[in-house]
């Protein structure tokens, strides 16, 4: 069952690296018991108060993480989202529902409330951050004003401030202990260095915008230390003496969401993992099940003193393709980048080759956020257009001629609208290199797909789900299937 998936190991701790001193763990199913115990209400009331206070973007993928007995009953629910829930209530989401589920999503979604509301395109264009909603910064076009308005950044600054949680912390304040964020952890790098990661990120996602053509770009071209794309910023870096790397990663997804409970004085917590149906049977016959996975292009700017500048790219719930900060809480259980938790592909791209990946990412990001906008595609077409796992996996191929991630879910009805949009926006004046191009077309025409396998796609499928694992995790569903792969091996 769903929560026998999201079961803790009892050898998780047995590492320093664990940081169990720092965030000890409980479960899921625990956490939410103990919490409706102390309310003294049923499970019924307390899932319905929590899930009124979460919208549907995020509400999609908790409904997944719930354990069985947890599953949001449909009355609790939007009503377009209680076909859904139904689905749910009983069973684990498979690469086929998801696909399924993005492509119906966009149809069973209401319609856009705000039609002014910023597009997939319009946010990748944006030459400017919002930090709040009285404050928003112009994006500075030299490194020197980079630091500038960086350095004195607060660590109170309303950006990375919790949103009221409206319901739940009534339920906290009338006894209960579950909340629905990390509490008691701090960032990886402090709030000059995450500001900064945002900005560049944007900046990187403008420099990509120059490349189009006609209605959507802007009159001038945005430029950065005066260059005007992403290939062009990372040779400047290299002459400064940065070191500019790049990785494929994966992790345990928790969809943006952190969960917490208050035990006395400490704060436990709550590991969060969507488990997953693979399609694929192992030695005995049985279906093998997994957690599904964040996947992205980590890249890592060194200056020559100083932290780094953390960025990643890929299709997500922002509602664009393009590049976010890596502005990560220290959880160790999930995203730490040096204890396995993370797992990193092979390949390391540097030099050149990273110059050609910057090139790809502004390519797709037109493309991608083109089509997304101008078919008024939910989310930025996350889903539809590749979720992060599809994005990264296509930039992936495109890059090696090969992938390493599972599961892939775009759909051929959407590969073909890819093409037809990369054909109107190179006919439209894009600027592309062609080796871009073709490497973005094989890689849509070659890229895997795990909506249903045969004998020959079979084995490739379970070495690109073995290859997404993160090597160490506390979840023992995760390790599991870390053994299992050993022994086959």
């Amino acid at each position: 069952m769903a929560h026998d998936l999201l079961r803790l190991s009892a050898t998780w701790g047995q590492s320093a690296e664990d940081g169990t001193g720092l965030a000890p763990l409980i479960e899921l199913e625990a956490a939410l018991e103990q919490s409706s115990l102390r309310r003294g209400i049923s499970r019924e009331v307390f899932i319905k108060e929590l899930l009124s206070d979460l919208h549907h973007q995020r509400l999609i993928p908790l409904l997944m993480m719930l354990p069985r007995r947890w599953r949001g009953q449909s009355a609790s629910l939007p009503e377009h989202l209680r076909s859904f829930a139904s689905l749910l209530q009983d069973n684990l989401v498979s690469p086929l529902l998801l696909a399924t589920l993005a492509d119906d999503l966009q149809h069973i979604l209401p319609a856009v409330s705000k039609p002014s509301a910023l597009g997939a395109l319009d946010r990748w264009c944006q030459r400017q951050i919002s930090i709040s909603a009285e404050q928003t910064l112009t994006l500075p076009q030299t490194l020197e004003a980079l630091w500038s308005m960086t350095v004195d950044a607060s660590e109170d600054l309303p950006a990375i401030q919790e949103k009221p949680p409206g319901t739940l912390a009534r339920i906290i304040a009338m006894g209960g202990v579950l909340t629905w964020s990390n509490r008691g952890l701090s960032n990886l790098q402090a709030e000059p260095e995450r500001l900064r990661n945002r900005l560049l990120a944007q900046i990187l996602n403008v420099l990509g915008s120059n490349r189009l053509n006609g209605a959507s770009r802007a009159s001038e071209p945005f430029r950065f230390e005066n260059v005007s794309s992403g290939r062009e910023l990372l040779d400047h870096l290299n002459s400064k003496g940065w070191l500019c790397c790049a990785r494929i990663r994966t992790s345990v997804a928790s969809f943006g969401l952190g969960a917490s409970t208050r035990m006395g004085e400490q704060w436990l917590q709550i590991p969060l993992a969507v488990p997953y149906r693979t399609s694929l049977l192992d030695e005995t016959g049985e279906e093998i099940q997994a957690l599904m996975p964040h996947s992205s292009l980590e890249m890592e700017l060194q200056p020559p003193s100083g932290s780094p500048i953390l960025l990643q790219y890929y299709q997500g719930v922002e509602g664009l393709n393009g590049w976010a900060a890596l502005n990560e809480l220290h959880r160790p259980w999930q995203n730490d980048r040096n204890n396995g938790t993370v797992a990193y592909q092979a390949t390391e791209l540097r030099g050149a080759q990273l110059g050609e990946t910057l090139n790809l990412c502004e390519l797709m990001g037109a493309v991608h956020n083109s089509e997304a906008q101008f078919s008024s595609l939910h989310m930025g077409g996350y889903g539809v257009l590749g979720f992060c796992i599809d994005s990264t996996a296509l930039l992936e191929q495109a890059i090696t001629g090969t992938t390493h991630l599972f599961p892939l879910t775009l759909g051929d009805l959407w590969r073909q609208r890819l093409h037809r949009q990369l054909q109107q926006q190179l006919d439209a004046g894009l600027q592309a290199t062609d080796d871009s191009v073709n490497r973005f077309r094989l890689a849509l025409d070659q890229l895997p797909q795990d909506l249903f396998h045969d004998n020959q796609t079979r084995p490739e499928a379970h070495r690109r789900l073995k290859a997404s694992q993160p090597r160490h995790s506390p979840f023992e569903l995760v390790r599991a299937l870390n053994g299992e792969f050993s022994t086959e091996a």
